[in-house]
């Protein structure tokens, strides 16, 4: 019984001391984060590359640019 006890802190133990995240040179720009859901306390973790934090950042200009583009295109009639 002790030695499953035992065994089962251990498990926490290691458990709790990882981190989860992976290890990467700063080259490549890998980098987790949690994000957090609107109406949930769970957070999600999110990982990617600098690459692709580049590519979202302008596909979300160019939304914006044609969204404004559109209401002052709607405004001007």
């Amino acid at each position: 019984m002790k030695k499953i006890i035992f065994c089962m802190l251990a498990f926490i133990i290691t458990g709790c001391a990882s981190t989860g995240e992976k290890t990467a040179n700063n080259d490549d720009g890998y980098r987790c984060e949690k994000v957090y859901s609107t109406g949930s306390r769970i957070p999600k973790k999110y990982c990617s590359t600098k690459k692709q934090r580049d590519e979202l950042e302008k596909q979300s200009k160019e939304l914006i640019h044609d969204i404004r583009r559109k209401t002052n295109a709607e405004v001007s009639k």
